[in-house]
């Protein structure tokens, strides 16, 4: 099964930012789900559970220890919301099958179910998370 980086558009920015340890869908912080009729578009913004070894010299000289992503489904065929949450912590699974893109939430308190035709990665950030920091240990920048 490809990865959930070999399904999107563009995935150079990603691979620039975690190198040959890319990061997995697993234990993300899910912080935002919104829709939009155009495209119809359905868009998810979570961080990861992992941070790159090597992050860019901008994230470390901040002090970023968590790395935001903000994934977009474009041309949405069909979607499911079940339930909502304050901290949504889950997995999400992302496949192709055919000309369908399916990503799913797992494991969590809120389900999510979409159908679309592409996905891309619109945006790649990073913030400091002082509770991260202090699970991860002071080596979270490294």
């Amino acid at each position: 099964m490809a990865s959930w980086i070999d399904l999107l558009g563009k995935p150079d920015g990603i691979r620039a930012v975690y190198g040959e340890d890319l990061p997995t869908l697993s234990s993300v912080d899910l912080h935002e789900l919104s829709l939009h009729r155009d495209g119809p578009l359905a868009t998810l913004r979570f961080d990861l559970a992992e941070f790159p070894r090597r992050p860019p010299k901008k994230w470390a000289d901040q002090g970023f220890n968590v790395v935001q992503v903000q994934l977009s489904l474009g041309g949405v065929q069909r979607l499911t919301v079940a339930g909502w949450e304050v901290n949504v912590t889950l997995d999400i699974e992302v496949e192709r099958r055919g000309d369908v893109i399916y990503l799913r939430t797992l494991n969590g308190p809120v389900g999510v179910s979409i159908e679309a035709r592409s996905l891309v990665l619109s945006r790649l950030s990073a913030h400091r998370d002082a509770l991260t920091l202090i699970l991860r240990g002071s080596d979270a920048c490294r």
